[in-house]
């Protein structure tokens, strides 16, 4: 392990070849459906997409070299148990299929924060829902760019900012250029490369274990203490633990079920049917991805633990989330075109990320901001505006990354970090809560939006402040390390890349999936040991933000709706006054117990798989339905018995 290694032609030829086959696909849906200038075209595929190709898309697209790197860290210093953050994400995902699908795919959106306008009726709240969100994706962006980038500079010794105008200039054509269909079908090909190139490091992984396979990359695992899954502890200050992260992860996949990105996914399906399987073939993807992530930190664990040479420990990496570019080019090295793979896995899983983001944010800013002024504007033009919003969000994700790995560091990073996950549950709290309770209204919402965004950025900050670091488990032994650390990871460029990963590593661990593992004592929020003197928010494991952010935002937005609702009678008695909701806004399993008659939106079939005789019926028994509750408003809440006066 002490030789340099670094990128040869094969390296070179594979990292080539990944990057321009989605620069291809681009200019193909460029030339092909140059024709067809049209808002849904570009921006939804025309809404006949198939199932496969948006279900592989959606699931790379958070698929980011974050979890591809952070993951096996995750695993390698800390165990096995971190494999149930994806039963987590599959969770949400199957719950998504029967709430957020059959709620969002009917309504026809190209923006999911159009949701918010049509539900509340609030420019404001649309506009802040809209804000927040894309606020969110170009942080997400600009940082989930650097990872690859830095990995190419320590190998290639680039400087810093041709990398990132390499990785960020090729996601930003071929997603302006070819627009959802080359976005979605770029996703296929990614998906498939991440895939490949994990099979294979396991495969080759598995035989750098000179005493055995699987079977022994299990044992000492096992002896290790990677494989204790006896972590069923209530407590919420406790690091990880089962329900920690199962309940955790899957709230936190609920809020990107109710993204931009996702919902746009949705809303380019065929059908209904379409979009729910689409939405359950996502879980068996994430659990896949997950084990083998898992395997990789398992192996690589195995690995250096037989060799008897722990590269943190022997100080050969100074940054514990480096462990699986470090063994894929050192204990991988005599496989050519290995290290170049796994450079390109973790290309895909940016580019994926990035193009994504920035197809969603050109559409919100569109669809959402510009709606109005462009309402006479020819859908050519539209279309044209749309691509110049995708490239110029493309150059700032680029500006931000290389600003981020220039100056934001020690604190910087952690208040972006905690602005990053105190965006998510505010959005994901207003549309559960507008989509739950018929009564909700955009009073309630605009409060516990605020409310929620100010909880999370104070447990964020306060634990960033008054935090220690997690106690990996126990090191791996060193006693047979070389002397000098002449690694290909000690290089120059190596270590400018260790001191610029020390400066967001924290960034890792708050980013949108919350996947990397710090080690950096400066900061760490992710630190949950129990101090006397410290408040009980800032030792909440941050497994638990989302799940805090959205209950504080629901019960907050109630509690303000129910007493804005109330209005006093020609007598000065108090009275409920519950404002009146279309069914086609609240969750389809909740319109019955509300006592919401909406014959259409609750069918099974679809509109198109209805003859129009049953269309016609259902439209005007929703009309006559609609007239009653209007001159009648307790037939809208029959179950709630509300009282008239008090």
């Amino acid at each position: 392990m002490s030789e340099s290694v670094t990128y040869g032609v094969a390296d070179y030829a594979v990292g080539t070849v990944i990057l321009l086959v989605p620069l291809a696909i681009g200019v193909w849906y460029a030339v092909r459906d140059f024709h067809k200038a049209t808002r849904d075209e570009y921006l939804l595929g025309g809404r006949q997409m198939l199932i496969l190709p948006v279900t592989m898309s959606t699931f790379i697209s958070f698929t980011s070299a974050v979890s591809l790197m952070g993951t096996p860290a995750e695993i390698f210093y800390f165990g096995g148990i971190g494999f149930d953050m994806y039963l987590g994400l599959a969770l949400s995902y199957v719950v998504g299929a029967f709430t957020v699908v059959p709620l969002m795919q009917p309504l026809k959106l190209t923006s999911v924060y159009e949701y918010l306008q049509l539900r509340y009726q609030s420019t404001t709240l649309h506009l802040l829902g809209t804000l927040m969100g894309m606020l969110q994706m170009i942080f997400y962006q600009a940082f989930v760019m650097l990872l690859p980038a830095l990995a190419l500079q320590s190998c290639a010794n680039l400087p810093l900012w041709i990398s990132l105008a390499l990785f960020g200039g090729v996601g930003t054509i071929y997603t302006t250029i070819g627009g959802y269909k080359s976005v979605v079908w770029t996703d296929v090909f990614q998906t498939l490369v991440v895939l490949a190139g994990l099979f294979i490091i396991i495969i080759k992984g598995k035989r750098c274990i000179e005493v055995g396979g699987f079977h022994q990359v299990w044992s000492i695992s096992s002896e290790g203490g990677r494989l204790d899954f006896n972590k069923f502890s209530p407590d919420p200050r406790t690091r990880h633990t089962h329900w920690s992260l199962i309940l955790g992860f899957a709230v936190l996949w609920i809020c990107n079920s109710l993204s931009q990105a996702v919902v746009q996914r949705i809303s380019s399906l065929r059908s209904l049917k379409d979009a729910k399987k689409s939405f359950l073939l996502n879980a068996p993807f994430i659990l896949l991805i997950g084990i083998l992530n898992s395997f990789v930190g398992l192996i690589a664990y195995a690995y250096y633990f037989y060799k008897r040479c722990g590269p943190f420990e022997a100080g050969l990496i100074t940054n514990r989330n480096q462990i699986a570019p470090y063994f894929v080019l050192h204990a991988m090295a005599d496989l050519p075109g290995l290290s170049g793979l796994f450079l390109g896995v973790l290309c895909c899983g940016s580019l994926s990320t990035l193009s994504s983001g920035i197809n969603a944010m050109a559409a919100n800013t569109v669809q959402d901001f510009l709606s109005r002024p462009l309402r006479r504007v020819r859908e050519a033009t539209i279309t044209f505006v749309t691509k110049v919003f995708a490239l110029l969000y493309g150059a700032l994700a680029i500006l931000m990354s290389f600003f981020m790995a220039e100056y934001m560091t020690g604190p910087a990073t952690q208040m972006t970090s905690a602005m990053m996950s105190a965006l998510g549950s505010p959005v994901m709290g207003i549309i559960v809560m507008g989509a739950s309770v018929p009564w909700a209204n955009k009073y309630g919402a605009l409060v516990g939006a605020l409310v929620s965004l100010v909880v999370n950025l104070w447990m964020g900050m306060g634990s960033v402040i008054h935090a220690k670091p997690p106690t990996p488990l126990g090191p791996v032994p060193t006693d047979k390390c070389p002397v000098s650390n002449s690694s290909g990871f000690q290089t120059h460029a190596s270590l400018t890349l260790d001191t610029q990963l020390n400066h967001y590593t924290n960034f890792l661990n708050a980013d949108y999936e919350m996947f990397a593992t710090t080690t950096t004592m400066s900061s760490n929020h992710l630190n949950r040991t129990t101090t006397s003197d410290m408040f009980f928010l800032y030792e909440i494991s941050y497994e638990w933000y989302p799940v805090v952010g959205g209950l504080v935002c629901i019960i907050t937005g109630l509690v303000v709706s129910f007493l804005t609702s109330l209005s006093k009678n020609d007598k000065g008695l108090c009275f409920f006054h519950p404002g009146s909701t279309e069914a086609k806004y609240i969750f389809p399993f909740l319109r019955r117990f509300w006592a919401l008659r909406d014959d259409l939106m609750d069918s099974d079939l679809d509109e198109d798989e209805l003859s129009k005789s049953e269309m016609t019926k259902l439209e005007s028994r929703r009309k006559v339905d609609m007239t009653k509750d209007t001159l009648n408003m307790e037939n809208v809440y029959p179950l709630l018995k509300y009282p008239r006066a008090y």
